[in-house]
């Protein structure tokens, strides 16, 4: 079953092409259809998220080697926090679709351009929303299957030296771990270093405007496309460079982790993320 027949923006399109578009009727209707299909993807998506991380899958427990020194690395705060992260490779590709939707629209002809523009852009960006959440999943179950400790794993861990010992031993066995820190949330996290999913949402997005944009102007031929292509891929990749290096600098993950996570994309990318 297709986005257009389970969706509310997907039924907009008036009964008889050659009709009068109602503008005003359209347009509230679109917006309402829009703000509902989206709010409703959202919240399905991330309930099922919270349910698949929290309750069905959990870190592999490794144990920890007695003399690597780079799980040793202090503890920082994220310098592209999640909210800055989320706003970037959520929100901002709606804004773009919405955009580039607007100049497709005003060079189209028929009756019924504004119900199409509402259907189309709502479709586009949930088609987006559905590659970004399933590749959230898959990360998500990968990160928890590997169970990589992350460079500042003692840090968050606090081990309780006293009831540990690394005489003599490669490895402390996870039986023989004490963490002192109460959040176990934090050590949880701290246990799901690869592959990096900072660097797969920016990534991600990044291909997404990529392939999206390239293949608007192309089948456009606006020249005004092909400018926003170059302008926003500039910019995107700049974001996607800045927040990959600052999760090797702000020690929340090795490099292996940010460059798995980039063949991981690049791997995906072979497949187009939209349909035309």
């Amino acid at each position: 079953m297709t986005l257009k027949r389970i969706t509310f923006s997907g039924r907009l399109g008036i009964p008889n092409a050659n009709d009068t578009e109602d503008v005003p009727k359209t347009l509230i209707r679109g917006l309402i259809c829009m703000a509902l299909d989206i709010a409703i993807f959202l919240g399905i998506s991330i309930t099922l998220f919270y349910m698949f991380a929290g309750y069905a899958v959990s870190p592999f427990e490794r144990p920890v080697p007695c003399d690597d020194d780079s799980i040793k690395q202090p503890f920082k705060n994220n310098t592209v926090r999640m909210k800055q992260l989320l706003a970037v490779s959520l929100g901002t590709p709606f804004f773009i679709i919405c955009f580039v939707e607007a100049i497709i629209f005003r060079h189209a002809q028929g009756n019924n351009k504004l119900a199409h523009y509402f259907t189309t852009s709502t479709l586009l960006y949930l088609k987006y929303l559905l590659t970004f959440a399933l590749c959230t999943f898959l990360m998500e179950y990968m990160k928890c299957a590997v169970g990589r400790l992350r460079p500042h794993f003692l840090a968050v861990c606090q081990p309780d030296w006293s009831r540990m010992d690394c005489t003599n031993k490669e490895y402390i066995p996870v039986s023989e771990t004490f963490c002192m820190n109460p959040d176990t949330r934090r050590i949880r996290t701290a246990r799901t270093s690869f592959p990096s999913g900072h660097t797969a949402a920016a990534f991600h997005v990044l291909f997404f405007l990529c392939i999206y944009l390239t293949r608007m102007a192309n089948v456009s031929g606006l020249p005004s496309l092909y400018k926003t292509r170059n302008v926003l891929l500039l910019i995107y990749s700049t974001w996607t460079a800045f927040t990959a290096i600052t999760r090797v600098t702000d020690n929340w993950h090795y490099p292996t982790d940010v460059l798995g996570e980039l063949e991981l994309d690049t791997s995906r990318c072979r497949f187009e993320i939209i349909n035309a």
